[in-house]
Formats: C-alpha cells, structure tokens, sequence
C-alpha cells in the first residue's frame, strides 16, 4: 500500500515539475491585443516577449508579417526584430508549436526557404503588410546579414530547432485558453 501511494506521490509531483510558469507570459501579454484566436500566435507572442528581453531597447520586435507579390499574401514572418535606428532587419524566427515536431521542422524550412527565394528573385515586386499598421518595410530593409531561427516549444532543440520558449504545446494550450477567457470577459484588452 505504501508503495502504491509513494507511486501515486512521485508520478502526481513529476507530472508538475514539467509545468511552465505561465503568468509572467499572461500579465505580458494580457493587454496586447492580440487575436489569440489562430492557434499559433500565442507561441509567437511568447517567443516574441523572449525575444524582447534578449535585444534590449534599440531594437524593435513585431510579429505577423505577411508578404506578397500583389493581392495573394505569399507567407507571414512570425517574428521580425530590426533595429530602431537604420530599420534594419538582424533575425526572422518562425515559431512553430505543434505536436509533431519533425513536421514542424519541415513546414518551417518550407517557409523560410519559400521567403528567401521570393526575396531574392522577386527584389522589385515583394510587398509587405506588418499588421501593426505604423510600421512598414522594404526589401532594403532585409537586405544584408539576419538571421533565421527556429523556435519550437519545449523539446524542440532534440529535433534541430534553435530555440525552445520554456513552456510545453500543454502550457501554451493553456496560456491561450487564459488569455481567451480574459478577452472574451472583457477584462484584457482585445483585438482591434
């Protein structure tokens, strides 16, 4: 009996030790605005908030950049840091938490790879729409020496990712589920 309960201890206790802290994410992100709606944008905000944290104040981090040849968006740029002084771009990360993460990595390098070549062999057509309508960028401004990165939730460094944001696909769940709730009760601030 006491081994069945000590079992019942450790599985219980192990099963929360995994568990991300995610209310530091939830006040960051509460009076964002952002539609937590799209399943992916709550772990492009996160990456976004760490991301923050890690370039400091001369540089300015975005997310949701879309592309186009015209009318039809070509992609979106999940994350865009540049900096503030010469509008430069210096990283485009493309988050990605999904379960399988090996697909993951194959639908991000799809994408990567799909925004290079447009940027290379389509200079003088590609558009871009930030959807926070105060920025605006050019190809100039993606011209020279970023980077990407692939950033995963936790477990995706196994699988070739560059970055984990330290959080589980579970926490993420329901740190987006949260967030809902708060906008839908209107005591965090919603999409615009």
């Amino acid at each position: 009996m006491r081994l069945v309960a000590l079992f019942i201890s450790v599985l219980f206790v192990s099963s929360f030790s995994f568990a991300a802290d995610i209310e530091p994410y939830f006040e960051a992100l509460k009076n964002s605005g952002a539609n937590f709606e799209p399943d992916g944008t709550v772990c492009e905000q996160v990456a976004r908030v760490d991301i923050e944290k890690e370039f400091g104040p001369s540089f300015e981090v975005t997310t949701g950049i879309e592309y186009s040849l015209g009318e039809d968006t070509l992609g979106e740029l999940d994350v865009v840091v540049f900096e503030k002084g010469t509008h430069k771009v210096v990283l485009v990360a493309e988050v990605k938490c999904w379960k399988n993460l090996q697909q993951a990595m194959d639908k991000l390098k799809a994408q990567r790879d799909r925004f290079t070549w447009n940027l290379t062999q389509h200079a003088n057509k590609i558009q871009f729409q930030p959807h926070d309508h105060k920025l605006s960028f050019r190809v100039e401004d993606f011209q020279g020496d970023f980077k990407f990165r692939a950033i995963s939730q936790f477990g995706g460094l196994k699988k070739g990712f560059d970055q984990e944001i330290q959080m589980t696909l579970r926490d993420a769940e329901h740190l987006r589920s949260r967030l809902l709730k708060c906008q839908a009760w209107g005591e965090c601030l919603r999409p615009q």
